[in-house]
């Protein structure tokens, strides 16, 4: 009887371990998907501004040259 004891506290000891690591992979899951969504947010608005300054400027063209002469002071 006494063995039997000993293997179901095993049992339950292993069943813990694999709960605290399962926890810790869905809380890195958690933080990727955080750190996506702030970089696609990112990526949106400098399309948003970049495209805004296009439309300033009277085109992507226009945009490019004007650029250029802030660059070199021309």
């Amino acid at each position: 009887m006494e063995n039997k004891a000993i293997s179901k506290e095993m049992t339950k000891s292993k069943t813990t371990v694999h709960d605290i690591a399962h926890t810790d992979s869905e809380l890195y899951k958690v933080g990727m998907y955080t750190t996506a969504a702030f970089a696609a947010a990112v990526g949106l608005w400098g399309l948003v501004c970049l495209s805004s300054a296009a439309f300033a400027n009277g085109g992507p063209v226009s945009l490019v040259k004007n650029l250029f002469q802030a660059i070199t002071g021309m």
